[in-house]
């Protein structure tokens, strides 16, 4: 289930198959239905606002809302071809949906999410990956279920490791990984990492969100890979 304008056009842009799109009165001649030729052909179906309200999950309904089946090819993992992100224990959905929307901006191999982790597909993280579902390989498994060639140079991010921002500290990374916030990397994970990096700060936060320490490490760990050539 897909909620807001947004994300249904990414869906419906997708190779995700939409079932059926549901809409409101206010949403009748919107110019929504004309914005790609995927929206437009895709069925919908107006309903009351009561109905919407019954079938969404926020407290404020958008108003539009798809209903799509999930492709085959949703939880397999990522091919070794660059970098990936491993999500360990990601609690918050909004974290976990930043991300994904990290890699898909940055043009990363896929994620891989711990069960420990958000649902990839519950509505608060789609919503904050604003659409990046549908595009990103995503897989769900454990860490002892990632094959070990895509552990090749495992870099997990953690206060107490090397200046990620000093070039040569870290090399880069088939998989980067995104511990909780509250936690940091559990420690089977840990164990695994050929290097720790951290973000050095200046001020006086005591840290930073999962998300935004994912996105400045990805952007870090991008610009020096272009730099060195």
């Amino acid at each position: 289930m897909v909620e807001g304008e947004k994300c249904i056009r990414e869906l419906c842009e997708s190779t995700w198959e939409v079932e059926r799109i549901y809409f409101t009165p206010p949403w009748k001649d919107s110019n929504f239905w004309e914005s790609s030729e995927s929206v437009a052909s895709t069925p919908r179906l107006e309903v009351s606002a009561k109905d919407m309200e019954m079938m969404s999950a926020f407290k404020s309904p958008p108003g539009l809302l798809a209903v799509a089946h999930v492709p085959d090819h949703f939880n397999q993992l990522p091919e070794k071809n660059g970098m990936l992100l491993y999500l360990d224990n990601l609690s918050d959905p909004g974290n976990v949906g930043t991300l994904i929307r990290v890699a898909d901006w940055f043009g990363l191999s896929g994620i891989v999410v711990s069960a420990l982790s958000a649902d990839p597909l519950s509505p608060k993280t789609i919503q904050s990956a604003m659409g990046s579902v549908f595009h990103v390989p995503i897989c769900v498994c454990e860490w002892d279920e990632v094959p070990t060639d895509l552990k090749g140079n495992v870099v997990g991010l953690d206060a107490g490791g090397e200046n990620l921002f000093q070039p040569g500290n870290i090399t880069a990374p088939t998989l980067l990984v995104v511990g909780s916030e509250s936690h940091g990397l559990s420690d089977e994970v840990r164990k695994s990492c050929n290097a720790i990096a951290s973000i050095p700060g200046a001020g006086r936060a005591e840290s930073l969100n999962a998300s935004v320490a994912g996105a400045v490490a990805v952007a870090s760990l991008i610009q020096q890979r272009v730099a060195l050539g």
